[in-house]
This record gives structure tokens, sequence and C-alpha cells, in this order.
């Protein structure tokens, strides 16, 4: 044997250890902070909001539009507002959908893109931010559905706070009716990430946002010029602008039910593999800071769980590794509970020991196909990224 395997289980023990601490720093010192920011309520009926835009980016969603188009058509806003729609370059029956639609709705606009030459939506979205009439833009897809018809005025009352630019929204995707293993996770993995970017948002480090809900000023999308920084990638549209342009002092958030934006999940993991694939490419594009935040909490996460199922292979302090694993495994489900609550996820909080292994695996799969993967690949898309 060699002599430096003697110190192994000692340096798996301490690697252990180390992480551990890692996790429980992120877990109490930033997923437990309650800061407070400016948030989303519901203003009184007779209280008139500032003039908003909601752009919704439509490729070859004539069936997500007849679906779900009448819930945003039909918010109670008090006070002026426009849909507009982006057309990108459709094959399908989006435009004649649109055309309907547009004869019982005057506040409903269509930008008809006959030529795409991009993967993404960041063209699209760029042209309609540019056509839009308001300086309150709110961005959502085709094929969400807001959980409320309050929806817009929650999601664009904190922008009447002085100082608030951008607010991040939760995009939640629907449970099903008999939820699968996959729904379930597909679930708990955005209600992961909302916790995560919510809790940072709150810590004063505000990193990303979901294009399914997301509400900022038309003047801060040009003053940090648009997607031109990353306009090479098909992804980013939301995360990326979110992460160059939020600030502590710029930024809401928005918790209330009534703001939720749903949304249906992939059905087959290979979907939801290619979907992850495309989102997480974004990633190496954030701030430093952000970068190595988030890297410290993937690597120390994957490290507790590694490093938890060697120790009970080679015996290393198995006692000290259950006792440093039941405190974090506590600590998780502690501080989760509420969050998970707060998000109208409750029924995935039984789930969360399984679901909090499983981040590991998560990590392992995807940070390694993302930074390996060639130039190629990395520009791969389905057509309604």
């Amino acid at each position: 044997m060699l002599p430096g395997l003697l110190h192994f289980p000692a340096l798996l023990l301490l690697v252990f250890v180390g992480a551990t601490l890692v996790q429980l720093c992120l877990i109490w010192g930033v997923f437990a902070v309650r800061r407070p920011l400016p948030t989303a309520h519901r203003p009184p009926s007779a209280v008139r909001r500032p003039p908003s835009t909601v752009i919704i980016c439509a490729r070859n969603e004539a069936a997500n539009l007849l679906r779900n188009l009448p819930a945003v058509l039909d918010q109670q806003f008090p006070g002026e507002f426009e849909v507009l729609v982006v057309d990108d370059a459709s094959t399908d029956a989006t435009a004649e959908v649109l055309a309907a639609f547009q004869q019982k709705h005057p506040q409903l606009r269509v930008i008809q893109r006959v030529d795409k030459k991009r993967p993404g939506k960041k063209d699209a979205l760029a042209a309609g931010i540019a056509a839009a009439r308001f300086e309150n833009i709110v961005v959502t897809d085709g094929d969400c559905r807001p959980a409320s018809p309050h929806w817009l005025a929650q999601m664009t009352a904190p922008l009447a706070t002085p100082g608030c630019e951008i607010v991040l929204g939760y995009g939640p995707y629907s449970p099903r009716p008999n939820p699968d293993f996959l729904n379930r996770w597909i679930r708990f993995e955005a209600a992961w990430a909302a916790v995560q970017y919510f809790a940072f948002a709150r810590a004063g480090q505000p990193y990303m946002g979901v294009g399914r809900n997301l509400a900022w000023k038309k003047s801060l999308f040009a003053a940090v010029g648009g997607f031109e920084a990353h306009a090479d990638l098909p992804s980013g549209d939301d995360d990326l602008f979110v992460n160059a342009a939020a600030r502590r002092d710029n930024t809401a958030i928005a918790l209330d039910p009534d703001t939720f934006v749903f949304s249906e999940g992939k059905t087959t993991w290979a979907a939801y593999f290619r979907q992850k694939m495309r989102h997480f490419s974004t990633g190496r594009r954030y701030r430093r800071l952000h970068r190595l935040a988030l890297g410290a909490a993937g690597l120390t996460h994957t490290l507790h769980f590694g490093c938890a199922l060697l120790a009970l292979i080679f015996g290393a302090g198995w006692g000290w590794v259950l006792a440093f694993y039941l405190l974090r495994l506590v600590s998780v489900m502690v501080v989760l509970r509420p969050a998970l609550r707060q998000l109208g996820e409750a029924d995935l909080w039984p789930f969360l020991p399984v679901f909090d292994g499983l981040l590991a695996v998560f990590y392992t799969v995807f940070t390694p196909a993302i930074f390996l993967r060639n130039h190629s690949r990395a520009r791969a898309w389905d057509g309604r990224a």
C-alpha cells in the first residue's frame, strides 16, 4: 500500500468537515436571511399605477397562446397597459391566433418578425423592448400563465419605489394531478433556484432571475447595453441581463402567490437535460463574485455528499461524518420549510432529504457537461429558447 493512502481517511474527513461548514455558513448566513427588500403587494384598486408593457416572445406558440394569453389580457390593472407579442418567425398558426385576439382586445399589439437569424429570443425581445410604449416592462413567455388577475399590478408595484428598477419574480412549474418523480424534481429544482436567487438578492447580491417572470425599467435595459455583452449566446436574456443590471439598491422581489407565473415542465428526462444544458451555459458569464459564490456552493454541496459516501467506504471517522451530516440535513430542513411554503411547494418538503442528495448528482453531471462540451453544442437550441 502506498504511504500516502494511510493519510487518506484523515484527509477525507477534513475535506468533508470543511465542505459541511461552508454549507452551514451558506444555509444560515444567506438562505436564512430575511433582509427586507421592496416587495410586490396588491395596491388598492383606486390607486392608479404607471402604464406598463407586457412583452411575450412567441415562436410556434399557437396552442399555448390560446390557453394562456387570455389570462394576461384580462389583468385587473389599475392603469393603462399593453400586451406586446413578438411573433418570432413562427411557422404555425401563431399569426392567426394573435389576429383573432386583437379583434377583441385593443390593448394587444403584435410585431411580426419574418426572418430569424440567430437562435434564442434575444433579438425578438430587444425588438419588443424597443417598440414598447411604456417605461415599465414585464416579460413572460407564451407557455406561461399568471396565477392571478392581479399579477401585473403586483409585479410592477415595487417599480414605484424610488430607486427600484428591477423586480425578480418566481416562475414555478405546474404540479401534475398524479405527479411522477420527474415532475416533483423539476418543481423542486426550480424552487431551489428561486431560494438561491431570492436569498442572494436579500443579501445584497442579486445575480439572476427567470424570463418567465421579470419586470424592469426600459431605461435600465438601455443603460446596460441591452443584450450586446452576451449576444453570442442563445440563452441569457433573463439571468445575464439581471446579472449585469441588478444591484443591492435597485432590486425588488415578488413573493406573493398572486405574482407567480406557472408553466408546464418537461415530460421526459431527455427534454429536461437539453433544457438545463442550455440554461446552465450562461453561468460562466456571471460576474466573478457570483461565479465564485455559486461555484463554492455547488462544489461544497457535492463534496459534502461525496466525502460522506467515501467515509462510509473507508471508515473515515463515520461517527463525526454522521454528526455533521445530520447537522446540515436538519439545518436544510428547518431553513427550507418556510421557503418552500412561501413558494407554494410545501408538498415537496418531505422529499427534501432525497432531493438534497440528488442536487449533488445534479451538480456533478451538469457542470462538467457544460464546460467540456464543444462550441457547436453550446449553440444548440430547440427553436423556442
